[in-house]
């Protein structure tokens, strides 16, 4: 065989351009000096090969078999097209991904839980809402008996709280709709969801007990928020101007008429106390003045408690509704696109709503 011939031809046929010699290790580069082995074809810098004086590849010598470049690197996975939708939640994933990356259903037929995923994906999810006689997503394998899949990482977090999205939520909605227009903490909401619906009992929600109407508007519940934090101004409105114009004055002339200081604040003495007693038996209007303020934050705290106990029901109710106009009205034939863009919250109205407390609290009764 004529070797110079061969090496013609692999020089010319191959780009070894970016291929690292195998005894130096530094990439080739378009104007190197290479050689390559008779036998197998491996490339070398010509120095490289000198200082081996022989190919460093026997054993595909010994095989017969011939060198082969190294296969170019897969592009990023931030790079694939998201081509790849979720049967069970609808999420877009990479075209090479064999889970869902939000709810981690399998992608594939093929693909059996607790098997290794791709390094871009998640293996299906651990729940620690207790054993259930079936997998959580179509096509999986049931829980083991304490809560998990066989395999399976111990500590998976499951943004949809053991709940099967492909279980009916209501009429034409699922659990899996719900957790698109849910977005952040589906883990807490859908196991709320589910609750209330098998149940038919309210659960207490202490972030709209807490934040109230102010939730319902960063929940995107614009009517319902916009009622309720409409009536806890008025309330608060009402409680300043009585405190201010009403009790205020009336718990002065109470003082001035049991003889005390108005200017060493309210100490009255037992004989100022019983006077003040018998005056406000004498007067219960005055009395009703004094305690209006008291009146009025304990209809602020009423309507608290309403909103904390009917809460979680109003915003699956809203859920509820929201997708069932989405695919009712069938936007532009994305509806998914929809649910997102309607679901999720508004980090926005969140920072308004704090900047008006604030003002509130702090402005106003100066004002006043």
């Amino acid at each position: 065989m004529d070797f110079s011939l061969e090496r013609e031809w692999l020089l010319a046929m191959i780009d070894f351009t970016g291929i690292k010699c195998p005894v130096c290790g530094v990439p080739f580069k378009e104007d190197d000096d290479i050689v390559v082995c008779p036998q197998c074809g491996a490339p070398y810098h010509r120095d490289c090969y000198a200082q081996k004086g022989q190919c460093v590849f026997p054993e595909l010598h010994q095989a017969g078999k011939e060198w082969a470049p190294p296969p170019p690197p897969k592009p990023p996975v931030s790079a694939e097209v998201k081509d790849r939708e979720c049967p069970a939640c609808g999420c877009l994933n990479a075209h090479s991904a064999m889970f869902c990356n939000r709810c981690g259903a399998a992608l594939t037929e093929g693909s059996q839980p607790g098997q290794q995923a791709q390094p871009h994906t998640q293996p299906p999810p651990y729940t620690p809402y207790g054993a259930s006689s079936r997998g959580p997503y179509p096509g999986q394998a049931p829980y083991s008996s304490r809560g998990q899949y066989p395999g399976a990482m111990p500590f998976a977090f499951d943004p949809m709280g053991g709940v099967n999205p492909a279980d009916t939520l209501d009429s034409g909605v699922s659990y899996g709709d719900a957790s698109k227009l849910v977005k952040q903490n589906t883990a807490y909401y859908m196991p709320v969801f589910r609750y209330m619906k098998q149940t038919g009992r309210n659960k207490f929600s202490f972030s709209a007990f807490l934040f109230s109407g102010a939730w319902m508007l960063y929940r995107k519940q614009y009517k319902q928020g916009a009622v309720i934090t409409g009536l806890m101004l008025v309330i608060y409105l009402l409680y300043l101007s009585s405190s201010i114009f009403v009790a205020t004055p009336a718990l002065m002339s109470l003082m001035e008429q049991a003889g005390m200081d108005v200017t060493r604040g309210f100490a009255p003495t037992s004989e100022q106390m019983i006077v003040i007693s018998q005056l406000l038996t004498e007067n219960p209007a005055l009395y009703l003045k004094i305690c209006l303020p008291m009146l009025c934050l304990l209809l602020l705290l009423a309507l608290m408690l309403f909103t904390g106990i009917r809460g979680n029901k109003m915003y699956m109710n809203h859920c509820i509704r929201t997708v069932r106009q989405v695919k009712a009205a069938n936007l532009a034939d994305y509806p998914n696109m929809t649910l997102d863009a309607k679901g999720g919250v508004n980090t926005s109205v969140a920072v308004c709503m704090f900047v008006c407390y604030f003002l509130l609290v702090n402005v106003v009764p100066l004002l006043l």
